[in-house]
């Protein structure tokens, strides 16, 4: 039932299992699998993976949400928060995150990655429900600098588990639709406010939506334990067979699965590795500008609109940032290696609704609620850059490093961002929205130097197969290495950039 294969690179063999190729042999191992089997594993991938990571996605949103929310609700008049308290209330949240970005990473190596990350979302449920019992800025800035740490390794993780399961042309697809979960957050988390703010309580209607928020969110956690299974080896939904389908279509791909030991070499070449950087660059970009989501109803609420009316005419902005995800979503399955293109053009429309915030006049009250909606849309290119970072980054230990990385970056543009949304400058806030504008900017030019970077590496290595020094293994979208192989992308020289 299994077979090694020497000498003729391109010769296949059926779903057999296949000796696992070390760096000294000289053996091109090739897997052929029945597309219609792929499809239908596939299918029962995206019914039970793709819900759980979406579920957990939204509430991870929905938490972010609540203190804008809670905001427009009286949360600053309740507990008497002053001046920049407010500001530095969002900025604690990323604070937390930030310092659980190196534990997490070690973790995510050395741990099974679903138990891992389903315990932390208990976890970061119970924080949102303390939220509740805040009584001034010292508890809550305490409770929010927990809840950012609780959430921290959630997002980095989401990388690894989507290229665990999923072939690098499914990626987009599959990113956008946790990530999409940004939009419909915004939507559903409004008009929970919306009843909850209506509804006769006997405590703060802020309060009431942290405890909702939290209690739901340990419920997802449960879930997340108890049904996500750890890789296609273990898939409780899968058969036997449909199992090894699910494990060597990754083989063609390239793709590895998750491991619990960590490789030095790997954490060594993901500091040395000069895409990191575009990563970290396009992370810290995207988050400057991300306030204006923390904000918008405060801005909102500024040009005269009742807290009702805030929570209403607020909720087309999911809808924006749904569609405009999507677009980045299906666009490169229609062309090719266009995703950094995509990008641009994803981050111009927030970058409009920035400029438009500043500059339409204040009496044109619903061009400014329009310039909101489209000011706040920055998962849309979030979810290219993770697209990106998960289809090019091999092996585990360098894919939870540059994950790390990530989010690192990711930490800093979101505790710096809010300094710059001060209340003094409400309900215009300047100075944020010329940050934003400069960032998507610099964001705009960041994808255009990626491109270009990996359009080089991809001729270089084009360049070394015809002059036959990439060895045994061969270039073609049939052909994969073992998944149990660990190998990074500058290890593996058929791998191929996806920009």
């Amino acid at each position: 039932m299994s077979e090694k294969i020497r000498q003729d690179p391109m010769a296949t063999v059926n779903m057999e299992e296949v000796a696992t190729p070390k760096p000294s042999d000289e053996l091109a191992v090739v897997y052929v699998v029945d597309p219609e089997e792929e499809k239908q594993v596939l299918k029962k991938l995206d019914r039970v993976i793709l819900p759980l990571m979406a579920l957990v996605y939204f509430f991870q949103y929905l938490d972010k949400q609540s203190i804008n929310y809670a905001a427009v609700f009286g949360l600053s008049k309740d507990l008497d928060l002053s001046g920049t308290e407010f500001s530095w209330v969002i900025s604690l949240f990323y604070f937390g995150q930030l310092c659980s970005e190196y534990p997490g990473a070690y973790l995510m190596s050395r741990l099974p990655i679903t138990i891992l990350v389903g315990v932390t979302i208990v976890l970061w449920g119970g924080a949102e429900m303390c939220l509740a019992a805040s009584t001034g800025f010292s508890s809550l800035a305490a409770v929010r600098f927990l809840l950012g740490f609780t959430e921290g390794i959630v997002s980095p993780s989401f990388m690894i588990i989507t290229s665990t399961w999923y072939r690098r042309k499914e990626n987009p697809v599959r990113i956008a639709t946790w990530v999409s979960m940004f939009g419909v957050s915004q939507i559903v988390g409004g008009l929970m406010m919306y009843g909850i703010g209506g509804a006769k309580l006997s405590m703060q209607t802020w309060r009431v939506m942290f405890l909702v928020c939290g209690g739901l969110t340990v419920g997802c956690g449960v879930l997340f334990i108890a049904f996500m299974p750890r890789d296609t080896t273990t898939a409780w939904f899968l058969n036997e067979r449909e199992r090894r389908v699910a494990t060597e279509r990754l083989a063609l791909d390239r793709a590895t699965r998750d491991h619990t030991t960590f490789d030095w070499s790997q954490a060594k070449e993901a500091l040395t590795e000069p895409r990191t950087l575009f990563y970290a660059l396009m992370a810290l970009f995207i988050t400057i500008p991300t306030p204006i989501t923390k904000f918008s109803s405060l801005v909102i609420n500024g040009f005269g609109y009742s807290p009702f009316q805030t929570m209403l005419v607020g909720l087309p902005s999911g809808a924006v940032a749904f569609i405009l995800t999507w677009i980045g979503a299906i666009s490169p399955l229609y062309f090719p290696n266009s995703r950094c293109y995509i990008g641009i053009l994803l981050a111009s429309m927030p970058m409009l609704g920035s400029l438009l915030l500043l500059t339409l006049p204040a009496h044109m009250s619903w061009g400014i609620v329009v310039s909101t909606w489209f000011a706040g849309s920055s998962a849309p290119p979030l979810s290219i850059a993770i697209g990106l970072m998960s289809s090019n980054v091999k092996g585990n230990t360098k894919k939870a490093v540059v994950g790390a990385i990530f989010f690192v970056f990711y930490c800093v543009g979101c505790i710096s961002g809010p300094q710059l949304w001060q209340r003094q400058d409400a309900p215009r806030y300047y100075k944020g929205c010329i940050a934003s504008v400069t960032s998507w900017g610099l964001l705009i030019i960041s994808f255009l130097a990626y491109s270009y970077s990996a359009k080089y590496s991809n001729r270089k290595r084009d360049r070394e197969a015809l002059e036959g020094r990439q060895g045994s293994v061969v270039a073609d979208n049939n052909i994969g290495v073992s998944v149990d192989s660990d190998l990074t992308e500058r290890q593996d020289r058929a791998f191929r950039y996806i920009y």
